[in-house]
């Protein structure tokens, strides 16, 4: 496995310390963190692949969890137990209390039907309805919804997975709209807000786990059935027989048992893999004459065939259906773009020289002390590298302002501004209407200025303005122009200088910004101060 491979832990400690960082950026020190991953990057950059762009940032991540973990690991707090740690743990305990708890049942459930006291034979149609048609009736429901999540892009379908997920996000959209700012209902909205986020990012990934639970529960079902039907038999004397009111009689049953073990006859034929005719027609009962008149060795013919039935429907679906769990897991992991606002702020931050601020404060404290001012210390940035790592928001982008302040902003100040901040490059401007709505053609520009090479829009946006419901009605309107994988930033600033716009938005302002914007749960969407604050 390549050390740059990815597990479910290894997403859950990664969304962890997003949420750490976000929490110091909302404190104001997100200089730190850059200037941290800023290092990781130096130390780590030559060890990572250069075949492919989705290869370098999938390395450049994974190195900087590494990097972020062995921090955790030095400072020896129990109180910073990773939440990756914590679900492994949890996976194992679960994984082996599935299968046991379900072998039990199984072994009980087949121990209590089974028992045969010499004068009833256990009837071979109800075993077969309670340990092998329930299950496949269970397996039948299960692929249907696995066909409706495959299928539910192909209208007019009326399925119910799409129903029930659509019916899920509409309520976790009204939780985030409904929940107050403050108290519970303020961290119920953040979750909400996380669980779109989550879904639309990860997909089935945050599933799969729970679905190969289910999986062990019904081997571990299976295989306690197998256990005590094997029991009984080598241990003890059962006799199984049939018995029906209908016409058909055994040979209608003998074509009917020769169908079901089509999947095995070949290897064990009739006699050996399931009963003859003539076996199937000396195990039948007829409740007026009792037991007695029937053969020994056709009571004692079904258990090959019973045993082969639950393992070929029951326990090799299962076990199908749990390595097919298990590969496809690893596949989404494999696959995973690493493109979402979050993972390319993470890649800007690491890619961006820094320049060296320690001299400059303690120059500056010199000069209050002395009472003087000297020309600062002002460091080079360090050279990029040869190749330098495309990290998926570097490309142009789109610039959104409005009305009000457009021909204020400073064009070649704001291009340099946005360069620094995200990488990304203003290739033409748009005005909005002040109120929010777009004008009637203002998609269709949108749509014609949207090529190969746009991957961002760019929303100027004063952030001592309060987030009002008709801005996000107006970024759920551009989100379906553009589609689900063009990021949009919204960089804020505060409130207009004499000389300038563009200045620094404060803490207040951008706390309660990010709030509204975690809220809607979509990963190509972020919130952004377009100054950082000093």
């Amino acid at each position: 496995m390549k050390k740059w491979a990815w597990s479910l832990a290894d997403i859950l400690d990664l969304e962890f310390f997003f949420s750490r960082d976000q929490e110091l950026s909302d404190q104001g020190d997100e200089e730190t963190s850059a200037d941290r991953d800023r290092r990781i990057y130096l130390t780590v950059k030559d060890s990572c692949p250069q075949e492919n762009e989705n290869g370098k940032r999938s390395c450049l991540l994974r190195s900087w969890l590494s990097a972020r973990r062995a921090e955790i690991i030095r400072k020896k707090n129990d109180d910073n137990i990773l939440p990756g740690r914590l679900f492994n743990e949890l996976m194992r305990i679960s994984s082996w209390a599935f299968f046991l708890l379900s072998f039990i049942g199984g072994w009980g459930a087949a121990l209590s039907y089974l028992h045969y006291a010499g004068k009833t034979p256990v009837n071979v149609a109800t075993f077969l309805a309670i340990f092998v048609g329930s299950q496949l009736l269970v397996l039948t429901i299960l692929l249907f919804f696995l066909a409706a999540g495959r299928l539910r892009t192909r209208p007019p379908l009326p399925l119910t997975y799409a129903l029930v997920r659509r019916m899920v996000f509409y309520l976790a959209a009204k939780i985030s709209r409904l929940a107050p700012r403050t108290g519970p209902g303020r961290h119920l909205a953040a979750i909400s807000g996380s669980f779109h986020r989550y879904s639309e990012l990860y997909g089935p990934i945050f599933i799969l786990p729970f679905f190969l639970l289910v999986q062990l529960a019904a081997i571990g079902f299976n295989l306690g059935v197998e256990a005590a039907l094997l029991l009984k038999v080598v241990g003890t004397d059962v006799a199984f027989g049939w018995q029906s009111t209908l016409a058909a009689g055994a040979e209608g049953v003998f074509h009917l048992v020769r169908l079901i073990a089509l999947p095995w006859s070949w290897a064990l034929p009739a006699g050996i893999g399931y009963p003859t005719l003539e076996q199937i027609q000396g195990s039948r009962m007829v409740l007026k004459e009792g037991i007695y008149h029937l053969s020994t060795g056709a009571l004692a013919s079904w258990w090959p065939f019973l045993c082969l039935c639950v393992a070929v429907y029951g326990l090799l679906p299962r076990l199908i259906l749990y390595f097919s769990g298990r590969m496809a897991l690893s596949r989404l992991l494999g696959r995973l773009p690493f493109d979402a606002a979050a993972h390319r702020q993470l890649l800007h931050k690491m890619t961006t020289p820094r320049l060296a601020t320690t001299a400059a404060v303690e120059q500056k404290s010199v000069e209050q002390k002395r009472g003087h001012k000297q020309p600062p210390a002002i460091s080079e940035p360090e050279p990029e590298p040869a190749q330098a790592i495309d990290t998926g928001g570097g490309g142009q982008a789109l610039v959104l302002i409005s009305d009000e302040i457009f021909s204020d902003c400073p064009r070649k100040e704001f291009a340099d501004l946005v360069r620094r901040r995200t990488g990304g490059q203003p290739q033409k401007f748009f005005a909005v209407d002040d109120s929010g709505h777009a004008r009637n053609d203002f998609f269709d520009e949108i749509k014609q200025a949207l090529g190969p090479d746009i991957d961002t829009i760019l929303i100027l946006q004063e952030a001592w303005q309060p987030p009002i419901e008709e801005f996000f009605a107006f970024l759920d309107d551009l989100r379906r122009v553009i589609g689900k994988k063009i990021l949009i930033t919204i960089l804020l600033i505060g409130k207009p200088a004499p000389h300038t716009i563009l200045t620094e938005a404060r803490d207040r302002d951008y706390t309660i910004w990010q709030e509204k914007i975690t809220r809607k749960g979509d990963p190509y969407l972020q919130c952004l101060r377009l100054l950082n604050p000093q």
